[in-house]
């Protein structure tokens, strides 16, 4: 496979220039499509290549060529190594763009589905609600109430979360007693509802208290009183109900640890991953909601940032502890997978300083040169000043 794409290109590279002066483009769709080849066709019959030894192998039989061409020169030999890096990765590109193209179907079936599921549990609802005058007013009234209560649960499926926090959030601020703290018990009760359904992901964790507290910022705000109060209990009762809700995830995690019940082991991983990202996320929220409200509860926002900053927050530790015993879980039931882990993330990390030192000289040296320019572009003009 090696000697047929070397061949390939020693020929496509001699043939070209033959027939006239040959370009970097040239060049460059010489090499990539000779690599992409060889790579889809070793994929096909199972063969395995080292990409290493592919890259070395390209290289040097373009380099040669060129020089036997008198056309080694440096934009060439860049174009090299362009259309190696261009033909490696181009059947992996568009394998990432077929899983780029799932998941766009996935994301529209998933709201699909969302919305469905919404409608029948307002068609369950209303059922249910139907049902309660079949019966005395003391059942009744415990059927409505239950119904109410389910409602309440459900609120960010129905669509109603963000209207139900400003409704209830209004009425508080009405009534003018204990703002603060009746804010932070709402904004707490939605924050756990909304993120008892389904898996917690950091993702879901912004989305949910970034709609929470501005929601009953902007509650605050049409009333035109209480914004300090409201954005102080709003954050506070959203901490509460996420700290809560990542511990409630921890316990399920402890209970399945506990039991010996196997779990898929990239969900482990990508829990892992998000409970390391919650209090960073949260605080994103934060600062999204601060870029949204007026001068008061900005304030607020930034202050409860900087402090999240400064110090070890609730969530950050609940988050750990949480993180901890999903890795811990991981531990025990796959050692391998968290070895190869740490194994891969030293590596890449060894790697990453050696070329992270070459690419920051690079950019030293190309900082220098443009900076040089200019200098020397900047005496020329002066000179030219002086002659005029």
């Amino acid at each position: 496979m090696l000697d047929t794409m070397k061949k390939e290109i020693a020929e496509n590279i001699k043939e070209t220039n033959e027939s006239g002066e040959i370009s970097t483009q040239e060049v460059e769709i010489i090499i990539e499509h000779a690599v992409a080849k060889a790579e889809q066709s070793a994929k096909a019959g199972k063969e395995a290549i080292g990409i290493q030894a592919m890259a070395k192998e390209t290289l040097v039989t373009a380099i040669q060529e060129l020089k036997s061409a008198g056309r080694a020169t440096k934009i060439n030999i860049e174009a090299v190594v362009n259309g190696t890096m261009k033909g490696i990765n181009k059947s992996t590109k568009e394998a990432l763009n077929d899983i780029d193209m799932e998941l766009l179907k996935t994301k529209y079936r998933l709201e699909e589905q969302k919305d469905r599921f919404s409608s029948q549990l307002k068609d369950a609802l209303n059922g249910a609600k139907q049902a309660a005058s079949s019966f005395s007013t003391e059942t009744k009234a415990k059927i409505e109430e239950a119904v109410t209560d389910a409602k309440l649960k459900s609120v960010e499926i129905l669509g109603l979360m963000k209207e139900t926090i400003k409704q209830s959030v209004t009425t508080v601020i009405d009534e003018g007693k204990d703002v603060e703290e009746k804010v932070a018990q709402i904004t707490r009760t939605a924050t756990e509802n909304a993120l008892s359904e389904g898996r917690l992901s950091a993702k879901k964790v912004k989305d949910v208290s970034q709609t929470t507290i501005l929601a009953a910022i902007e509650a605050a705000q049409g009333a035109g009183k209480e914004v300090k109060e409201t954005t102080r209990g709003a954050i506070e009762g959203t901490k509460q109900g996420l700290t809560a809700s990542i511990e409630k995830a921890k316990e399920k995690l402890a209970e399945v640890k506990d039991k010996s019940e196997e779990l898929v082991e990239e969900d482990i991983k990508q829990t892992i991953k998000d409970f390391k990202a919650i209090n960073h996320d949260f605080i994103e929220a934060l600062s999204n909601t601060a870029s949204k409200v007026d001068t008061v509860a900005k304030e607020v926002l930034n202050e409860s940032i900087n402090g999240m900053r400064g110090s070890t927050s609730r969530i950050k530790k609940s988050a750990e502890e949480a993180a901890n015993t999903a890795i811990e879980y991981l531990k025990r039931k796959a050692p391998k997978a968290v070895n190869n882990a740490k194994d891969k993330a030293l590596k890449a990390a060894e790697i990453a300083k050696d070329e992270l030192r070459e690419v920051s000289e690079k950019m030293v040296k190309i900082a220098k040169g443009a900076f040089s320019g200019m200098v020397e572009g900047a005496k020329k003009a002066m000179k030219n000043d002086d002659e005029q």
